[in-house]
């Protein structure tokens, strides 16, 4: 399995020395990620935010083909938070257009490698043509099955528990009845299994309001490297990391 990967690497590499460390039997089923420090990666090289912005889909694009052919079944992307909206309209825009002119870019991508793409969040608020070409992307990938990508878009984990109780409510559905198994129905990642490790980058030690529920029982790792310095060598080392952990979730 792993050969597929290889040719990502450069022989001798320390890429090549970390991924020999990996057991295939044991990866991770599901990994969420907040890709943060594309803003300060930028600043740190007298460059524009939004070009950090790019170099973080470069790092994304990357982790996303790795993934597939490793045999990742799950990825999730923490692309645009409820919060990001406060961020100045010029870099809110600039996102916006990214987002878009990735999906544009990056469906050969899911093609070559049978990636199924779903979007989590609330998308009425997004500009028109995004969210026509993610309703297309979600659309013309749906029958993909070697992986699936999610990206969360106006996602907030409050704003989706509280969504989830309304629509609970709404449908007069008496709280007896109410336990994980339907509450779970409600939420944005229902059929999606939950984190088995969720990475954060650039040093901040805290979720941001993301997966809140779904990452009770999540290994959590987090790395000083900003998003678009991530590559193929901090990613296996994140694997490897959660292979060395014994989880117990909540036994012994």
């Amino acid at each position: 399995m792993f050969n597929k990967v290889k040719g990502f690497m450069k022989e001798g590499s320390e890429e090549e020395f970390l991924i020999e460390k990996i057991d295939e039997k044991k990866l991770p089923a599901h990994i969420a990620i907040i890709m943060d420090g594309n803003g300060r990666w930028a600043e740190q090289r007298n460059l524009n935010r939004v070009d950090g912005h790019k170099r973080g889909a470069d790092a994304a694009r990357l982790i996303t083909e790795c993934s597939a052919r490793i045999g990742i079944k799950h990825l999730t992307f923490f692309a645009f938070s409820t919060e990001n909206w406060k961020r100045p309209i010029r870099e809110v825009n600039a996102l916006m257009d990214m987002l878009y002119n990735n999906l544009v870019l990056e469906k050969k991508l899911l093609e070559d490698n049978k990636i199924k793409f779903n979007v989590l969040g609330d998308i009425k608020r997004l500009p028109k043509k995004l969210k026509k070409k993610l309703m297309e992307t979600e659309e013309f990938s749906r029958d993909y099955s070697n992986m699936q990508i999610n990206i969360a878009l106006n996602y907030g984990s409050r704003m989706e528990i509280i969504q989830a109780i309304k629509r609970i409510v709404d449908s007069n559905i008496s709280s007896s009845r109410i336990n994980e198994k339907l509450f779970e129905k409600y939420l944005y990642t229902y059929k999606i299994p939950d984190p088995d490790l969720l990475i954060r980058t650039s040093g901040e030690l805290r979720i941001s309001n993301f997966l809140l529920y779904q990452i009770a029982y999540s290994e959590l790792y987090f790395t000083e490297v900003f998003w678009p310095d991530f590559g193929i060598k901090e990613f296996f080392k994140a694997i490897i990391e959660f292979q060395s952990r014994k989880r117990r979730l909540g036994g012994l």
